[in-house]
């Protein structure tokens, strides 16, 4: 059963005090429900792709080619379903506090390009 407007908007409210109070809790059940997400859709998609299998290789001994067809696409449905979930779990690494986005990390903003100039210019600086 959906919730109503004023419940939905009661739970954001709560949500927004649990931030604002405790913010290394929120982050820390953020990304336990991430993980279980991605962990039900990896478990999922390689029953999708067992379930695929299968249905091949039904389709290739009793020589039905549609069951092989249905099959193999369900498993190339499968591994984009569990692809999806994982790349949609590194997205979700991604801070949301306007803190956190603020002040990047600087090993996640550079890369080995930027490290090597930023070094570079250090060494002419000392000179």
């Amino acid at each position: 059963m959906p919730l109503s407007e004023h419940e939905q908007k009661l739970l954001d409210e709560i949500e927004q005090a649990l931030y604002a109070e405790d913010p290394k809790f929120a982050a820390s059940v953020r990304t336990a429900r991430a993980r279980s997400r991605v962990r039900r859709s990896a478990v999922l998609g390689a029953v999708g792709v067992v379930v695929g299998l299968a249905l091949v290789l039904v389709g290739l001994v009793s020589q039905l080619i549609w069951a092989s067809v249905v099959g193999f696409v369900l498993v190339v449905g499968a591994c984009a379903f569990a692809v999806q979930a994982i790349r949609g779990r590194d997205r979700e690494r991604t801070p949301d506090t306007p803190e956190a986005a603020a002040t990047p990390d600087p090993k996640q903003t550079g890369g080995l390009r930027n490290r090597m100039e930023d070094r570079l210019r250090r060494r002419f600086d000392e000179n």
